[in-house]
């Protein structure tokens, strides 16, 4: 993951799980894995979980269409 920040608060409405923009992007989580590897998408890190903000997540959505 190239591009990691650490966010020290998180809000549902701003951030997808790993899982959740796996499933909001119609590939699978290794899938997803592979993109965060090649920096195609920046990573949160809060606490021990790893974030995709939606807004990102939606716009790499309407770039690959």
């Amino acid at each position: 993951m190239k591009t990691k920040t650490i966010i020290r608060e998180a809000k549902d409405t701003d951030y997808f799980t790993v899982k959740e923009a796996a499933k909001e992007l119609g590939i699978n989580v290794q899938s997803i894995r592979d993109h965060l590897t090649k920096g195609n998408l920046r990573t949160y890190k809060f606490k021990s979980l790893t974030l995709l903000s939606k807004k990102e997540v939606e716009d790499w959505k309407e770039f690959q269409k």
